[in-house]
């Protein structure tokens, strides 16, 4: 009776154990695919940042998450207000970059937003967007002094 425990519990920790191998195998072969993503990501975003300056924002900073799945979070500051009609150019001249247009409307919008507020005693400074379906913005106000 002793021998068949014995028995049955070292079974079930093998068993045990090549399941935890296989799924850490599985977590690190997903790591390193999120490394790979995260790398074009990146570069693709850096490399739209002159045509993304057009709509009169300028990326300030980037903040990468390693996590699974990997993320990447970008600042940007508003630097001057630029007519529609300038960014609609530039859209209809970059027509197949989709990251470009994602962006660019997440901008746009939010933009547009923090111009319909009124916020008496905090200045729009800019905002952070995390890069992925669908974009999430976060617009940061500085609160104004001596008022």
């Amino acid at each position: 009776m002793i021998s068949e425990i014995k028995t049955s519990v070292t079974e079930v920790l093998s068993s045990s154990g090549e399941k935890l191998k296989s799924s850490l195998s599985f977590l690190k072969d997903l790591k390193e695919a999120g490394d790979e993503k995260i790398r074009t990501l990146v570069n693709d975003v850096l490399g739209l940042a002159p045509l993304i300056e057009v709509t009169g924002f300028n990326m300030n900073e980037v903040n990468l998450d390693a996590g699974i799945p990997p993320g990447m979070t970008v600042a940007f500051v508003k630097e001057k207000d630029v007519d529609p009609e300038t960014i609609n150019k530039m859209l209809e001249e970059n027509k197949g970059k989709e990251l470009l247009k994602l962006i660019v409307t997440a901008l746009e919008k939010a933009d547009t937003l923090q111009k319909g507020m009124n916020l008496s005693h905090y200045k729009f400074t800019g905002l952070n967007m995390t890069i992925g379906l669908p974009p999430q913005v976060s617009l940061k106000f500085l609160r104004s002094g001596g008022e």
